[in-house]
């Protein structure tokens, strides 16, 4: 799924239901993810393209619960 926010771009990438990699702004795995759940708003587009780099291991549940955490600690 390709993100984008203003003039944010960034890329999650799913395989079987969960989130297998992340990359925004010359950032890979949980901490893109974190970012891109980060911005405020965002449109989604989504494609077949299949990547073979695996940079996320972590259910996506935790990957929703930590961002949340995160974003109450920046509040």
């Amino acid at each position: 799924m390709h993100v984008r926010s203003g003039p944010n771009r960034g890329l999650i990438c799913f395989r079987n239901g969960e989130i297998i990699h992340a990359e925004a702004a010359d950032i890979t795995g949980e901490e893109a993810f974190y970012l891109i759940l980060s911005w405020e708003l965002g449109t989604f587009d989504s494609d077949e393209k299949v990547v073979e780099e695996e940079t996320i291991h972590e259910s996506w549940d935790f990957l929703l619960m930590e961002s949340m955490r995160r974003a109450e600690r920046i509040e």
